[in-house]
């Protein structure tokens, strides 16, 4: 077979094989991952957006994605669209007092749109564990929610007994730490450096974090999304951490953020003082966690291939782009 015939024969199992997909938070970091990720394999993309003309908005019309406008305080706005599409990837928060309304309302109207049969990919987090201790917890360990999501392990119940009740293959994923590329809350931690000239890390850096690379994340979640549609037993109904790196300390973390800036130095934070500028957002960068992502990789077929989150890290330019310096 001639390299043409077979490019021709791939675009058109591609095409066969593409899915009428619906995303809310496709505009955020994680999101434009997944959304291009599910543009690369072929797929009808529709993402909700507060406004078509933003400059992430325009980004994501450029690479064939509809626009749908919407809000996500108002499900009316957007949940019968997201009930004509096959699969559904709900990644959107609201990140303000209304978080949990909000996001509870948004996954029920969506399922109660949703035909039987369509996927329903809900994003949970690895928060929902708390601080763990000894071997690295998995998907049946107990929760102990950190504040600031503390609502959110009821909802995961609520998606999946709601889904299930109608037929709908929900998956439940709880990503790891993301990072890639400057951005979240890595990014998020080098841009404070601006304000005091240092790395400030939240307790005494010897707690720990789980990591994934938004790429490998955004895979994670093509997987999910499609093997939910294709009628998979093995991942419907299923909650998966993705999890590529189960433990890194947070002191090493901060000392490479702190080399590829130019930092003065590291801080350790203390919570208390960390909690009066951060609030309960605070006690979630505190965790210690170590978190197995093997279940992910054995069901999904999942393998990640990104940078590990300290070579990332050590990488100048991600910062300098995000940040503008």
């Amino acid at each position: 077979m001639s390299l043409v015939c077979l490019i021709i024969q791939l675009r058109g199992q591609s095409l066969e094989n593409a899915l009428k997909l619906f995303m809310t938070g496709g505009t955020g970091f994680i999101g434009q991952a997944v959304v291009r990720k599910a543009i690369s394999l072929g797929h009808q993309v529709t993402v909700l957006v507060r406004e078509d003309r933003s400059a992430a908005a325009i980004a994501l019309a450029r690479l064939g994605v509809q626009l749908h406008c919407g809000d996500l305080r108002e499900p009316q706005s957007f949940a019968a669209v997201a009930g004509a599409a096959e699969g559904v990837v709900h990644m959107a928060s609201t990140n303000d007092a209304c978080a949990a309304e909000a996001d509870e309302a948004a996954a029920v109207a969506i399922l109660s749109h949703l035909r039987p049969g369509a996927a329903f990919v809900y994003t949970s987090g690895i928060w929902v564990y708390g601080n763990t201790e000894g071997e690295p917890v998995t998907e049946a360990s107990a929760l102990n929610p950190t504040p600031l999501i503390g609502w959110r392990p009821a909802v995961e119940q609520q998606v999946l007994a709601l889904a299930t009740r109608r037929s709908i293959a929900a998956v439940i994923l709880r990503p790891a730490m993301v990072h890639g590329y400057g951005g979240g809350i890595f990014g998020m931690l080098a841009g404070m450096v601006g304000q005091t000239g240092t790395v400030r890390v939240v307790g005494n850096g010897r707690n720990r974090w789980p990591a994934v690379h938004v790429d490998d994340l955004a895979t994670a979640y093509l997987s999910a999304v499609e093997r939910a549609a294709s009628g998979d037993n093995r991942v419907t109904g299923q909650i998966f951490n993705v999890v590529a790196e189960d433990a890194v300390a947070v002191a090493e973390m901060g000392e490479v953020i702190r080399a590829s800036v130019g930092a003065d130095r590291v801080e350790f934070w203390s919570l208390d003082d960390a909690r009066n500028s951060l609030g309960p957002f605070a006690d979630a960068l505190a965790l210690d966690q170590t978190v197995s992502g093997q279940h992910a990789r054995r069901v999904l077929a999942w393998e990640p291939h990104g940078p590990g989150l300290l070579a990332d890290l050590s990488i100048r330019k991600h910062f300098q782009q995000s940040n503008g310096v």
